[in-house]
């Protein structure tokens, strides 16, 4: 072969590597971007985008502006007023929009893209909170966070993150709160016919969500609490209370983590369901069912506990909480069942009944008891029922 046959060859070798090479590199690139909607497409399903509703005011229509240092409070405040009028649903563009003072809304929606695209920052620790009012308000798709808080003091409701006062048919969805003075979600003044779904809350200073003042029918699912400053979830009534808070259904949380206080609680309540949650790491009781003579709480009554996992509460030292209690220090605790929960890892102890007030009938089937510290069970009143248990 003369030199020049070999030259050609050599450029025509030359070539075919170049074009292997290009054709590998395509195809993983291919590969990737493949891959990379999969992932995308499977992060939709597990969270759905929030569906805006067509004619929804924005915010920015009013000249509340994202991501920067103005205050948006009477810009936001005024298109939830108009669509109020309008029957309208309100509108949260992506960005970051700061509030110095409380937000009402009554009976619109306001709803964001996403809880990490939408964002309502409250800038005064002492004033900060999402008050809903009136039927049918709707909160979702946003994140609610605080700048920064101060000691939970008296516990006002201007602290929390989202006070529902006295709303009726509302609806909490799909939101991110991040801090707050007190609660994260305040449920009081008689509310009634509510939802409370798929929220996820952090670093509250006081209850996680909490149910009072003669509330009824709320329900309380799929949400997340972690290092609420007192209980994750509560439900609570007062004898100062017109009436006593009643119809609750939570189920199917994920709660705990660091929480100062109980997991889910009812102290004073009747007709609660405690249904297929997951409770860990509380420093106070998993489930911890209660008449307080020091909050002067109503009796409780009707309460179903059922395939719940209660794990390692009980933390702190000085408390001594099994991982469930029944306490009573006044009035009276009746119809209590507990079926089908999974109670472990205990620090104090699995399960305890106790107090000087009336306890009547407490029923235990079909539970399980695994790797207790303390005693397994600690019965000092009321009547026991048990039946089917594992571990007792």
């Amino acid at each position: 072969m003369n030199r020049k046959s070999k030259k050609v060859w050599w450029v025509i070798s030359v070539v075919v590597l170049v074009a292997a090479v290009l054709a590998i590199w395509r195809g993983a690139v291919f590969l990737k971007e493949e891959a990379k909607t999969d992932k995308t497409e499977e992060v939709t399903e597990k969270a759905p985008a929030i569906e805006i509703p067509e004619g929804a005011l924005s915010i920015v229509d009013e000249g509340a502006t994202p991501d920067d240092d103005t205050d948006d409070l009477s810009a936001i405040q005024a298109v939830l007023d108009r669509a109020a009028e309008q029957k309208k649903a309100v509108y949260i563009p992506p960005g970051n929009y700061r509030l110095s003072g409380i937000l009402t809304v009554n009976g619109v929606s306001l709803l964001g893209d996403g809880s990490d695209k939408a964002i309502l920052t409250s800038t005064n620790p002492e004033n900060g909170s999402i008050d809903m009012q009136g039927d049918g308000a709707v909160l979702s798709g946003f994140a609610h966070v605080y700048e920064t808080t101060v000691e939970r003091g008296n516990g006002a409701n201007d602290k929390n993150s989202i006070t529902v006062k006295g709303a009726s048919n509302f609806k909490i969805l799909n939101l991110l709160i991040d801090k707050s003075s007190t609660a994260g979600i305040f449920v009081g003044d008689e509310s009634s016919n509510g939802t409370i779904t798929g929220n996820s809350l952090r670093n509250t200073g006081a209850d996680g969500i909490h149910i009072t003042n003669g509330s009824t029918g709320v329900t309380i699912t799929e949400n997340s609490v972690r290092e609420a400053g007192d209980d994750t979830i509560a439900v609570v009534s007062y004898e100062e209370n017109s009436q006593t808070t009643s119809d609750i259904t939570i189920r199917d949380n994920d709660v705990g983590y660091g929480s100062k206080a109980r997991g889910i609680s009812v102290v004073g309540g009747e007709n609660v369901k405690i249904e297929n949650n997951q409770i860990r790491d509380t420093e106070m009781a998993g489930i911890y069912i209660s008449v307080e003579k020091e909050w002067d709480t109503r009796n409780v009554k009707d309460v179903s506990i059922s395939g719940n996992t209660i794990e390692h509460t009980g933390t702190r030292i000085a408390g001594e909480h099994p991982n469930i209690l029944v306490y009573a220090s006044q009035g009276n605790i009746d119809e209590i069942k507990f079926n089908g929960n999974t109670i472990s890892d205990s620090v104090h102890g699995g399960i305890g009944v106790w107090g000087s007030g009336e306890i009547g009938n407490i029923y235990f089937d079909a539970n399980k008891l695994e790797n207790t510290k303390g005693l397994a069970t600690n019965f000092k009143s009321g009547t026991i029922h048990s039946e089917g248990n594992t571990g007792f």
